[in-house]
């Protein structure tokens, strides 16, 4: 019998409403670093791009078998697990409002058409597609995320945020990897001839309505056992988990906290990013140091990459 195309939780409002950040990809950095950041204060939606492997979970965690291709629970959670220091495993289980994929056709119906159309608002799209997904505009992990800005778009949507712009946050440690994304976005979004009236073009609205902030992550994670590759297991949150850089000040006010910042292990410096070699290699980093994985305890390592 065909899964569910796409599940919501009922903390979302009706139908969605009250989701405001979409998460692109379903990978370990993303659902064991981002999306925790994101849900201790918004209401994230999770779509993996291909497949449905993360979708089928929810569904075969609340054994639903109607044929609707859209399904409403009291709650989503999926866990994260932890390997302390000592050894031992803490699992964390993380709440999200609305599941689904990109994988098919169905599937992406219900993100672009039916979740969108139900959405008030859009502060935060978190992009988690591999360096493989960046790799050029016609990637079609750019292709979404340029329909799903077309959406919000063409809807108007209203964005919440200091300076009014979408925040379009990467998980994956490409150089630049908001400018990149950008660039994709930008040469996508010259393929739409539609335009909303008395609005800026999409190409403008891009240009000015969305900022696309270059970020690094940095924590070991892989897969606990047997789990399919579905729970992630990860070392301890190193102080800098998630770097973004955010010189215009765009991301929503409540990462400023420092004490949410500390608990997630985020930090958002204002400035640019500088260029260092490193044993022969371009690498990118941040005028603050950033912590090495390779200073936790080879125990953890050990757990956590095998």
């Amino acid at each position: 019998m065909a899964g569910k195309d796409i599940i919501i939780s009922k903390s979302a409002g009706e139908d969605g409403q009250d989701v405001d950040a979409i998460c692109l990809g379903s990978g370990r950095f993303l659902r064991s670093v981002l999306v925790p950041f994101l849900s201790s204060n918004m209401k994230p939606a999770v779509f993996q791009t291909r497949g449905r492997n993360f979708l089928d979970s929810f569904q075969e965690q609340y054994s639903r078998d109607d044929t609707d291709g859209i399904d409403v629970v009291s709650s989503l959670c999926y866990p994260v697990d932890t390997v302390q220091f000592d050894g031992s495993t803490t699992t964390s289980d993380i709440q999200i409002y609305a599941v689904g994929t990109l994988g098919s056709p169905a599937g992406k119906y219900q993100l672009m058409e039916s979740l969108v159309s139900n959405m008030t608002g859009i502060s935060v799209i978190g992009v988690g597609v591999t360096e493989a997904g960046m790799q050029n505009a016609e990637n079609q992990c750019m292709l979404d995320l340029t329909e799903l800005l077309n959406k919000f778009y063409c809807k108007s949507f209203a964005c919440s945020n200091p300076n009014g712009r979408i925040c379009v946050i990467n998980t994956d440690n490409v150089p630049n990897n908001g400018d990149v994304i950008r660039s994709h976005v930008l040469k996508n979004a010259e393929r739409y001839g539609m335009e909303v009236e008395g609005a800026s073009s999409f190409v403008d609205f891009i240009s000015a309505k969305v900022a696309f902030l270059n970020s690094m992550v940095d924590r070991i994670t892989s897969s606990r056992p047997d789990s399919d590759g579905l729970i992630p297991m990860c070392e301890p949150l190193p102080m800098k988990a998630l770097v973004i850089c955010d010189q215009g000040r765009d991301l929503p006010l409540w990462m400023d906290d420092a004490d949410v910042q500390s608990r997630f292990g985020v930090r958002r410096p204002m400035y640019a990013f500088v260029r260092t070699s490193i044993m022969g290699a371009q690498d990118q980093i941040f005028r603050e140091s950033m912590p090495l994985s390779c200073s936790h305890n080879s125990l953890i390592k050990t757990q956590c990459m095998t």
